[in-house]
């Protein structure tokens, strides 16, 4: 082959190599790049993934704490509601000893107090057990009030009922009625007595 051929070829040669070496360059940079690009979306998508990983985390975190504080309040609502029962139990079981003078007393302010709420005109109603210790109290209090013993008893374990002569107005001091409005109070006092406060 003539050396003009041989220089022809080896130019052509050298351009192609040239060109083959760029393209080559070129294709490896652009390859690079995505995977640059395919590196950055993989760390932000892993991110986020992570970050949603502990939102739930914290999530599931509250309402595992959530649900148990309220168990531990409903056990001590309970234990409230137990204690105060335990004391009406007691209170109720305390007032059904009453006898004698000191039944006869507690009943003379019950009757007094059902006057102040009634007026001065009231029928009084009273356990059967009661009746003679409320009949003796209705009779000491004729000169102030005009009180009449109902002949129909009350189921209670004491205290009295007084109403206005037509029953339009009726207010409950049995010993079970006093302590049911005594309850929130009560149930305060445990509470306080339970928690320290």
């Amino acid at each position: 082959m003539s050396k003009a051929a041989a220089d022809t070829l080896e130019k052509v040669s050298g351009e192609f190599e040239a060109e083959a070496l760029a393209d080559f360059e070129n294709g490896r940079k652009e390859t690079l790049a995505r995977v640059e690009s395919v590196r950055k979306e993989t760390a932000e998508a892993v991110a986020k993934i992570l970050e949603t990983g502990a939102k739930q985390a914290e999530s599931v975190k509250r309402q595992i704490i959530g649900t148990a504080e309220l168990g531990a309040r409903n056990a001590q609502l309970k234990s409230l509601e137990r204690a105060v029962s335990e004391a009406f139990e007691r209170a109720t079981g305390e007032i059904s000893g009453y006898s004698g003078a000191e039944l006869e007393k507690a009943l003379g302010r019950l009757v007094q107090e059902g006057l102040d709420v009634i007026g001065p005109k009231a029928k009084v109603q009273c356990a059967s057990k009661d009746r003679k210790a409320v009949a003796s109290i209705v009779k000491k209090l004729s000169a102030k009030a005009k009180l009449t013993l109902d002949e129909e008893p009350i189921e209670t374990i004491g205290g009295v009922a007084l109403a206005t002569p037509d029953g339009s107005v009726r207010f409950d001091n049995t010993f079970e009625a006093r302590l049911e409005r005594m309850r929130p109070a009560l149930r305060k006092e445990v509470a306080s007595l339970l928690t320290g406060a």
